[in-house]
């Protein structure tokens, strides 16, 4: 994976006939991941919340990800101050928010 997830923790691995197989569970969506999940665009591949997390987003902005159906996922963000639901990203309170306020960290 190219960017570390908080969220993604590795669950279980288990002996399969070729190698090991290790299954990973992303603590948002409460979803279980086999590791080609990992890099696909549908799963942790595209998903941009450890971008935005990097980049030390507002402290009131909580990330949210759903998997309705395998092969398919959608990210979301919450503003917890405003009560706002956003699809794109961090950029847009920074830019727009008079009362953006950074986490410490």
């Amino acid at each position: 994976m190219k960017a570390d997830c908080p969220y993604l923790i590795s669950f279980k691995e288990y002996d399969n006939i070729d190698s090991p197989v290790r299954i990973y569970k992303c603590q948002l969506s409460n979803a279980l991941l086999r590791s080609k999940d990992i890099e696909a665009k549908w799963a942790c591949g595209g998903c941009t919340i450890p971008g935005v997390l990097k980049n030390k987003p507002c402290k009131y902005l909580t990330p949210h990800k759903a998997f309705f159906i395998r092969g398919t996922g959608h990210t979301w963000y919450t503003c917890d101050l405003l009560n706002l639901v956003m699809d794109i990203t961090v950029d847009f309170c920074r830019f727009n928010c008079k009362l953006y306020n950074y986490t410490d960290s």
